[in-house]
C-alpha cells in the first residue's frame, strides 16, 4: 500500500512539466464517502485546483481504489519497483510521458464516448420504464373490464341470462334487435380480450429490451471504471518519472545554462542602438506577460511541493496564446528552432538555457527599476529576435511546450538588477549569463530579493503579477 499513498497529487502535475507532485498525507479512508465514484474520480484527475482538504481527501481515495483492485494494487507496485530503473534511464522514460498523456487524452475521450452512451441507455431505459408503466395500467384497466362482464355474464337464473333476454322480447323485431346487440356485447369482448392478449405481449417485449439495455449499460459503465484506472495506472508512471527526474532538472540546467553565444555580436547590437535605448521610457507598472493565462498554483516558485527547485513561475494558458513584454525595454537574447518537448527533453538553441526550449530574455525598465525577465517553452518561430525595442504590452512571442514540457505553458522568472539608470549600460555590457548573476540550483536561493539580498537577486513573480 505504500505505492497507492502517493496517488494523491497525479492529476494536479499532468499540464506542466514544471508543475509538481504534493506531499502526500495520510488519512482514515472511513473519513469520507466514496459512494459516489463518478464525483472522487473528476475531482481527483481532472484539472481542478484542490484545497488541502480535498488534497487529503483525495489521497484516501487513492489508497481505496487501490484497495478495492488488486490488479490495479499489483500494477502500482510494479511500477514502484521500477523507480530505480528511471533512474538509470531518465532520457527514455521521459520520453513516455507525452506518450503516457496522449493515452491518457484517448482514455478520457473514450470516457466520454462512454458517458454519452450511458445518458443515452438511461434515458431509453427511463422511457421503456415509463412506457412499461403505462402498458401495465392499460392491462389493469382491460383486465378489470372483462372481470366486470364477466361477473355480469353469470348464470342468475335457471336459464342462460342471454336467452332470458331474448324470451323477453314482445315482438320478432324486438327478438332481432335484442338478438344483434347480443352479438355486439360478444365482439366487444373479443376485441377487448384480444387488446388485452397485445398489450402484454408489447410489454414483454418492451422487458426484454430494457433488460439488455441495463446489461449494456453496466458493461458501459465498467468500461468508464476500467478506463478511469488505466488513466490512474499512467498517471503514476508519469509521477514516478517525474520525481525522479526533478531530483537532477534543476543540476542539469546549472550546468548546461551557459554563457550565451554571439555575445560580441548583441553587444555590437546595442552598441549600434544605443540611442534608442536611451530613449526607453520607465514603464509605470508590471504588464501581466501572457494574455488570458493564470500561474499555477500548484508548482510553486523557488521549491517544487515535492522538495525540487523550481526557480519560476508557471503561466498555464492554451498553445498560441500571446505572450505580451512585462514592460519597456529591449530583448538581449532569443532562442529558437524547438518543437514541442517532453519531461526531460533538453531541446535548445545556441545560447538558451537547458529544457527552456524556445526561450527569450528581455530588459525591462519599470518604475525606478532594472529588470530582467525570461520566457521558456515558447511555441516554435514565436521568439521575436534580439535586439528588438519593446513596449509595455508588445507581443514577444507565443506560449507553446517545447524543451523540457510536458503541456502549453510559459515558466518566467524575473530578476532585479539593480538602478533604472544603468539599463544601457547594462544592455552594452551584458555578459550572456541568463542566471543575471543570480547563479542556479541550490546557489540561487541566496540571491532571493524577498530574504533580503540585494541587486542582482530572483523576484518571486507572484509579488509582481499577483497569483
Amino acid at each position: 500500500m505504500e505505492a497507492l499513498k502517493k496517488l494523491t497529487r497525479i492529476a494536479l502535475s499532468l499540464v506542466l512539466c514544471t508543475c509538481t507532485f504534493l506531499p502526500y498525507h495520510v488519512q482514515a479512508e472511513d473519513e469520507y464517502d466514496f459512494s459516489d465514484r463518478s464525483y472522487w474520480t473528476d475531482l481527483c484527475t481532472g484539472q481542478h485546483h484542490l484545497t488541502d482538504d480535498q488534497k487529503k481527501a483525495c489521497t484516501a481515495y487513492m489508497n481505496y481504489v487501490g484497495s478495492q483492485s488488486s490488479d490495479l494494487n499489483q500494477r502500482l507496485k510494479d511500477i514502484e519497483s521500477q523507480r530505480s530503473e528511471v533512474m538509470q534511464n531518465l532520457s527514455y522514460y521521459g520520453q513516455q510521458v507525452a506518450g503516457y498523456q496522449a493515452q491518457a487524452n484517448a482514455l478520457n475521450a473514450e470516457i466520454a464516448q462512454y458517458n454519452q452512451e450511458i445518458a443515452v441507455k438511461e434515458a431509453l431505459i427511463q422511457e421503456l420504464e415509463e412506457k412499461i408503466a403505462q402498458s401495465q395500467a392499460q392491462i389493469d384497466e382491460v383486465q378489470s373490464r372483462i372481470t366486470e362482464r364477466m361477473v355480469l355474464s353469470q348464470p342468475t337464473m335457471r336459464l342462460n341470462k342471454y336467452l332470458d333476454i331474448l324470451m323477453g322480447a314482445r315482438s320478432f323485431n324486438d327478438f332481432i334487435r335484442i338478438a344483434k346487440g347480443l352479438d355486439d356485447i360478444t365482439a366487444y369482448d373479443n376485441a377487448q380480450m384480444a387488446k388485452l392478449a397485445d398489450l402484454i405481449e408489447q410489454m414483454n417485449k418492451d422487458i426484454v429490451v430494457m433488460e439488455e439495455e441495463k446489461v449494456a449499460l453496466a458493461e458501459a459503465r465498467q468500461k468508464v471504471v476500467d478506463a478511469q484506472n488505466e488513466i490512474l495506472v499512467m498517471m503514476y508512471q508519469m509521477q514516478v518519472v517525474e520525481e525522479e527526474y526533478r531530483r537532477q532538472a534543476a543540476a542539469l540546467q546549472a550546468e548546461a545554462a551557459n554563457v550565451a553565444a554571439g555575445i560580441e555580436e548583441l553587444q555590437a547590437m546595442m552598441n549600434s542602438i544605443a540611442d534608442k535605448l536611451n530613449e526607453i521610457a520607465p514603464a509605470p507598472g508590471w504588464t501581466y506577460p501572457v494574455a488570458g493565462g493564470f500561474i499555477n498554483p500548484v508548482a510553486g516558485t523557488w521549491y517544487y511541493a515535492s522538495g525540487g527547485l523550481h526557480l519560476g513561475a508557471d503561466f498555464v494558458a492554451n498553445k498560441g496564446t500571446a505572450l505580451l513584454a512585462a514592460g519597456n525595454g529591449v530583448i538581449l537574447n532569443s532562442v529558437n528552432g524547438c518543437g514541442d518537448g517532453w519531461l526531460g527533453n533538453g531541446c535548445v538553441g545556441p545560447g538558451g538555457s537547458w529544457g527552456g526550449g524556445n526561450q527569450i530574455h528581455a530588459l525591462y525598465k519599470i518604475n525606478g527599476g532594472l529588470y530582467a525577465v525570461s520566457y521558456s517553452h515558447m511555441l516554435i518561430n514565436t521568439p521575436i529576435p534580439k535586439g528588438t525595442v519593446v513596449h509595455a504590452g508588445d507581443k514577444v512571442g507565443e506560449v507553446g511546450t517545447s524543451g523540457n514540457s510536458t503541456g502549453p505553458h510559459c515558466h518566467l522568472e524575473v530578476y532585479y538588477l539593480g538602478s533604472a539608470d544603468n539599463f544601457t549600460y547594462y544592455a552594452q555590457h551584458w555578459n550572456g549569463d541568463l542566471s543575471f548573476g543570480c547563479g542556479w540550483y541550490s546557489a540561487a536561493l541566496n540571491h532571493i530579493c524577498e530574504n533580503g539580498s540585494g541587486a542582482p537577486c530572483r523576484v518571486r513573480p507572484e509579488s509582481v503579477f499577483g497569483g
